[in-house]
């Protein structure tokens, strides 16, 4: 991925979610227990993980067949779906901001100062919070009924990540090529 290709993704989940927020979607409140959202969003982070952990190389395996530790973890993550199956649409989705943040820290790496905007967005937005909601599922509930009980708030946030994602276009339309 490029550094304005990552600048791009990040532009676009921003995007999205500042619009579900200044619209005030059913969404975020439904989401958090959808079985569909859960097979779409936990599915696509088992997926993303056996893609990763096959395209591993060699030396992170530590000597570690990689046909038995691709098998091991996404078969861990398929049995997610039976044994931790309350919120998993919250864990896939915490998961896929951890995907989506390597891939933009990768894509930035050794290109300051043209990578600090990527940088600080993947930590601040999709680093902590990711790891929060996948950890602790019902924390994303309380964020959500949080930002959501009043217009102010969602506004303010809802304009602040709206505000963040055109900073992420325009800095994706800035880059150099590399």
């Amino acid at each position: 991925m490029t550094l304005a290709a990552a600048y791009v993704a990040q532009a676009v989940f921003l995007a999205l979610v500042a619009g579900l927020l200044l619209a005030d979607s059913r969404l975020l409140r439904s989401v958090r227990r959808s079985g569909l959202a859960g097979v779409v969003l936990a599915g696509s982070a088992v997926a993303l993980l056996g893609w990763h952990l096959w395209h591993l190389p060699e030396p992170d395996l530590a000597g570690f067949p990689r046909l038995p530790v691709t098998v091991i973890f996404v078969g861990a993550g398929l049995a997610a779906f039976v044994w931790m199956p309350d919120l998993i649409a919250v864990r896939g989705l915490g998961a896929l901001m951890l995907f989506l943040a390597r891939a933009c820290l990768d894509a930035g790496w050794m290109r300051l100062p043209d990578s600090l905007l990527c940088a600080a967005v993947s930590y601040a937005l999709l680093i902590i919070p990711g790891l929060w909601w996948a950890a602790s599922p019902g924390a994303f509930a309380t964020h959500v009924d949080w930002v959501l009980a009043t217009s102010g708030r969602r506004g303010v946030i809802g304009g602040v990540l709206g505000l963040v994602a055109i900073a992420c276009a325009l800095a994706a339309w800035g880059v150099p090529a590399a």
